[in-house]
């Protein structure tokens, strides 16, 4: 079972809190991030996430791929249109 200990290294030393969510239900991480569950089909969740625009938010699988590549032409994340981010 590499997964749930993989996960676990992701920050030495650290040790993972684990919830239960419903679909519109957060969690806040210190006073400034909020992540709510914004959806839940077939197996998927979809996650919001609040944060201010200094936080920098990726998917795990590609912080590799970012690290390693040139910036985005303006060096900023785009948010989606509100009728795309419940789509």
């Amino acid at each position: 079972m590499e997964g749930p200990v993989a996960a676990n290294n992701i920050m030495e030393g650290s040790i993972m809190l684990v919830l239960s969510r419903k679909v519109g239900e957060s969690i806040l991480i210190s006073e400034a991030i909020r992540v709510t569950v914004v959806q839940s089909a077939n197996g998927r969740i979809r996650l919001g996430i609040d944060a201010p625009p200094e936080v920098k938010v990726l998917r795990e699988e590609l912080t590799m791929s970012c690290f390693h590549s040139s910036p985005s032409k303006n060096g900023k994340a785009e948010a989606l249109p509100p009728s795309a981010q419940l789509a």
